[in-house]
């Protein structure tokens, strides 16, 4: 393929949306990830006496906040303001960054070894919740930041 007919096939079929589809996307992303972070928490708790499920539930909440406040809400901050100064449509899959896109590539191989480990569910829990509940909070920003754009 000559490199005129690579440029007109790529803009022709670039899955090109507006800043609210990709500030939306990024907070469904967000969300998505917390909840299945949680969901793998939650199951690893029932398992365990409900005494202790609610103390390992409560602390990685705790873990949850201090996460958001001190990391995930600067980060989301920072992309949320990368997003909003977009002028023309971007391709769908801009709305991550490529050196996003490795550490998502990290975390996931990071999560997917720890899960497989020897370490305890219960405690495995705390990193899950943790990092999942403040993902949860976090996609609150791209939210209100969508809300924000469209008024």
């Amino acid at each position: 393929m000559e490199q005129d007919q690579l440029t007109r096939f790529l803009v022709k079929y670039n899955p090109a949306v507006s800043k609210h589809w990709h500030i939306a996307l990024a907070g469904i992303t967000w969300a998505g990830v917390g909840v299945l972070l949680c969901r793998y928490s939650y199951g690893w708790l029932s398992a365990v006496p409900h005494e202790r499920a609610i103390v390992f539930a409560v602390i990685g909440l705790a873990i949850a906040l201090v996460v958001y406040r001190f990391g995930m809400s600067r980060i989301a901050r920072k992309n949320l303001n990368r997003l909003k100064g977009i002028q023309n449509k971007k391709c769908l899959f801009g709305f991550l960054t490529w050196k996003s896109y490795a550490n998502i590539a990290l975390m996931v191989t990071v999560g997917i070894t720890l899960r497989h480990s020897a370490v305890a569910k219960d405690y495995l829990s705390l990193v899950y919740t943790s990092m999942g509940g403040s993902l949860l909070i976090g996609s609150v920003q791209y939210y209100r930041g969508l809300l924000d754009t469209i008024s």
